[in-house]
């Protein structure tokens, strides 16, 4: 069985890609079970994400896995997918964003996230009291392989340094679709196909960013007690609307999650010949 390199060490989100993975008959290898096997001959340092924006940072984390993909190769591992994240209120210039994780400073604090974005409601837009203001979660995933080992034609070539700004832009168009559907789905994803040269070799690469829309809130709803973290308490998702994320328990939560959205939505391009260069509605 092939496998594919998540360089990640959360046993929780390599359990959710080793399901959405096994569907495509593929396996699924994290950071500390590469270690294990390989040995010396494997090293990972996460790379630092300075980009605005999330197919950048995701970039960074690909040309990083594609370094190590060749020591890799020698255990069955094809292909690396990595992931970015975050909470996005579209008339906040989409902020949090990228900077979900430390929007309220450093060092990293929930709580103090918490209180940044509803300030920035208030201050910004106006939000007070029992108002909702439209927002999402979103997860990227990028996910590279061998040309000739995926699915699809070769077509235009984008080189390494081309790669960030490119998909950037592929990433605004996508957010700006997202923006327009925001009252009219409970969750979306869209792909991107294209194939890139990195360091003589040529790799298609798949996008796919998955969305979970809801409302966010200026107050904080958390009824179950432990269940819920970072912005879950004030995201009320469109399929639950008078729950917020920290109002659902954890397995409803996650198989409405953003994460489960791009994984689905990943599942669909594995399916799916459509010709590469151009934006896919995958739901």
């Amino acid at each position: 069985m092939k496998r594919v390199f998540v360089p990640t060490s959360n046993a929780g989100k390599l359990r959710e890609f080793e399901h959405a993975l096994s569907l495509q008959g593929l396996g699924c290898l994290g950071i500390n079970a590469a270690a294990q096997e390989c040995g010396d001959a494997f090293s990972w340092k996460t790379p630092d994400e300075d980009r605005e924006t999330f197919t950048g940072n995701n970039c960074k984390k690909l040309f990083a896995g594609l370094k190590v993909l060749p020591v890799l190769g020698e255990y069955g591992v094809d292909s690396v997918v990595v992931d970015d994240s975050g909470l996005c209120v579209p008339r906040l210039n989409f902020l949090p964003g990228v900077h979900s994780a430390t929007f309220g400073g450093l060092p990293r604090d929930d709580a103090k996230n918490r209180h940044a974005l509803i300030a920035a409601l208030g201050k910004e837009l106006g939000i007070k009291g029992s108002e909702l203001e439209p927002g999402f979660f979103v997860c990227s995933l990028l996910m590279a392989g061998e040309a000739e080992l995926v699915h699809g034609r070769v077509g235009k070539v984008v080189s390494e340094d081309d790669l960030i700004p490119h998909l950037e832009e592929i990433e605004s168009q996508i957010m700006a679709r997202v923006k327009n559907r925001l009252v009219q789905t409970k969750s979306m994803a869209y792909g991107y196909k294209s194939t890139i040269a990195y360091a003589g070799k040529k790799y298609q690469l798949q996008l796919v960013m998955g969305f979970c829309v809801g409302r966010i809130g200026s107050f904080e709803q958390q009824l179950l007690e432990g269940e819920g973290h970072g912005y879950d308490s004030m995201f009320f998702p469109n399929a639950v609307p008078h729950l917020s994320f920290a109002s659902i328990p954890l397995h409803e939560k996650n198989q409405m999650s953003h994460r489960s959205e791009a994984l689905r939505g990943l599942s669909a391009m594995a399916q799916s010949h459509t010709a590469q260069d151009g934006i896919l509605e995958l739901f």
